[in-house]
């Protein structure tokens, strides 16, 4: 299977349901959310704000896919990514390193940046 094959189209499954899973989604600290990404080496296979990339992950921000998809990934995953169960990582901080992900704002459009205007 190639590699997020399987978290794209578990993610897909799960959109239909998105306005019911928001409500289920458990409040998080950004700020811790961030450290425990950095601290337990999400960043590596994801990037240091979810850009991830073909070889190593696929991308977690910004627009990170429903909360129920995003924990069944981590705590079984369907690729070659190591499960994440609830003694590597906790329910809370679970919670934490979503928000983070929600807290990422989108790239910055090129064509936006003043400096290629000249």
């Amino acid at each position: 299977m190639p590699h997020g094959l399987g978290f794209a189209t578990l993610a897909a499954l799960l959109t239909c349901c998105a306005p019911a899973l928001a409500q289920n989604t458990p409040p998080g600290d950004a700020n811790n959310g961030k450290r425990v990404y950095m601290a337990d080496g999400c960043y590596q296979c994801h990037g240091s704000v979810g850009q991830g990339s073909r070889p190593t992950g696929p991308h977690l921000a910004p627009n990170p896919v429903p909360y129920a998809a995003f924990a069944a990934q981590v705590r079984h995953p369907v690729n070659t990514m190591p499960p994440y169960t609830s003694v590597v990582l906790s329910e809370q901080e679970l919670a934490d390193i979503y928000a983070y992900l929600l807290s990422i704002p989108p790239l910055v459009d090129p064509k936006a940046a003043a400096i290629l205007d000249h």
